[in-house]
């Protein structure tokens, strides 16, 4: 860590850390278009917490924060919920995202190899957000 709180690669740890920064309007661009890709994935509803309070638990309410990343081509913010308080089984079931164990990758391709199929690579951007949920989630809204 530098004076100041910031870590040695200069990326903010904190939203203070964010509008204080030179590049501040970069990372407010990585924060609405996080914020963008979730509305359009229809991943959250406001609600509430007056009368929601009485439903949940108040320990089923995760805080959160947000992460920035600095990649050569972009800058990326992501909103992680910071569940360090959860006990398993109690406020919380076992979660995972979908994605393919390394068998599957090579049977498809050694398939893909068999049958002289082409190869494409993609990333799916936000694929998080593409997991099912049985029981809601509420997180408190960062800065």
């Amino acid at each position: 860590m530098t004076k100041g709180g910031y870590p040695k690669n200069n990326l903010p740890m904190t939203y203070f850390d964010l509008i204080s920064s030179t590049e501040k309007n970069e990372w407010l661009g990585a924060i609405k278009e996080e914020i963008k890709s979730m509305y359009e994935g229809k991943v959250f509803d406001i609600v509430d917490l007056r009368y929601t309070l009485s439903i949940v638990p108040h320990e089923r309410i995760l805080s959160t924060k947000w992460v920035f990343v600095k990649k050569p081509e972009n800058y990326k913010a992501r909103l992680a919920a910071r569940g360090f308080k959860p006990i398993h089984g109690r406020n919380y079931e076992e979660t995972f995202a979908p994605t393919p164990t390394f068998n599957a990758l090579r049977l498809l391709f050694s398939t893909a190899l068999l049958k002289e199929w082409p190869i494409k690579i993609f990333n799916v951007k936000v694929a998080f957000l593409h997991s099912v949920i049985d029981k809601p989630v509420l997180l408190w809204c960062p800065q």
